[in-house]
């Protein structure tokens, strides 16, 4: 059954023209697929006057006013209004993932994510500050920030991401690997492996970044996957990863590094590492930290609906792959 959506200002425009040149109202509503009933409703409500009769901009006019005096729809429904900071506060949802969730499970009552941008920066979304738990956490919205650009070089065996194959979308084992770094002691990291396909998220926590450690974390979290599915694996160009060659040796992936300053050549870790700071913000003292809090963050994470999937998760995701893992990883 198709779902009732008002009439637009074209459509006002095109009932308010064929209405003067005779049309009934049964032969206008089956040129703009309306039911005629509705039309009929819509030209008496909205007629001004006998003499001014229906005019279209006045009738949209009334009809976003009308509109405009239920209010806001999310206030309407209060029961989904708290389910929806429950998601917010709780599950780290955004508000994409919320709308898209809604939809995915056939509820009767939905919103747009654009309603719910505008609930979280009303009046009432910013004295809760649900703000916070977005992505960027910015009290104002459309506010862009710059990144500074790196052109670290140095690489022994440094290969191109430009002779890097075409990857096949359809491939599991394709991975973007990076380190995220917390407040107060830059030694300590994340080290972080994302399939470019599922999104899945592999991660471990490092007491420094020196480029031995790193290479010892990265192969253990590679060899988590069966060889056939280690297609890939490209980094950026920070000195830690200076120990890909061996990496490469033990694991039999092939490595590859993206062009200086452009982070977007790995655009699934970049993104993965904003959703990460959702559930460990970056201002997180690091020394506070330990692996059993990143592994709840990586499971949250793995479990978090994602819009690319059709709201689907990484880890939902993954197990269509029927890919073994060893050790403990499903979430």
């Amino acid at each position: 059954m198709k779902k009732y959506t008002q009439l637009t200002q074209e459509e006002r425009e095109t009932l308010y023209i064929m209405r003067k040149q005779g049309q009934t109202y049964r032969n206008i509503a089956i040129f703009l697929g309306r039911d005629h009933s509705a039309l009929v409703r819509e030209y008496h409500r909205n007629h001004k006057s006998m003499e001014l009769g229906y005019l279209p901009d006045t009738a949209h006019q009334l009809a976003q006013e009308r509109k405009a005096h239920h209010g806001r729809k999310i206030d309407r429904y209060p029961q989904l209004k708290d389910t929806v900071i429950k998601l917010m506060q709780e599950d780290r949802y955004s508000p994409e993932i919320i709308s898209g969730r809604l939809k995915e499970q056939g509820e009767e009552v939905t919103l747009s994510h654009e309603t719910i941008y505008q609930f979280i920066y009303s009046k009432t979304g910013r004295k809760q500050q649900l703000y916070k738990y977005l992505m960027r956490s910015r009290p104002k919205r459309n506010q862009y920030y710059g990144r500074k650009t790196r052109s670290n070089y140095g690489i022994p065996g440094r290969v191109s991401i430009k002779e890097r194959p075409i990857l096949n979308s359809k491939d599991f084992g394709n991975f973007e690997a990076d380190l995220t770094f917390f407040t107060g002691d830059k030694s300590i990291n994340l080290s972080t492996m994302v399939d470019r396909k599922t999104g899945y998220l592999v991660a471990n926590l490092n007491d420094s970044k020196h480029s031995d450690n790193i290479a010892s974390k990265m192969m253990h979290n590679i060899m988590l996957f069966p060889r056939k599915h280690r297609r890939s694996i490209t980094f950026d160009n920070g000195k830690e990863f200076v120990g890909h060659q061996l990496i490469k040796k033990v694991t039999g992936i092939p490595t590859y590094f993206c062009n200086p300053g452009s982070p977007w050549q790995k655009p699934y870790v970049e993104t993965t590492h904003a959703l990460l700071h959702r559930f460990i913000p970056k201002k997180t003292d690091a020394k506070t930290l330990t692996q059993e809090t990143v592994n709840n963050a990586i499971t949250k994470l793995n479990n978090l609906p994602r819009k690319r999937h059709g709201f689907k998760t990484p880890a939902e995701m993954l197990a269509k792959e029927k890919i073994y893992l060893l050790g403990a990883l499903r979430a």
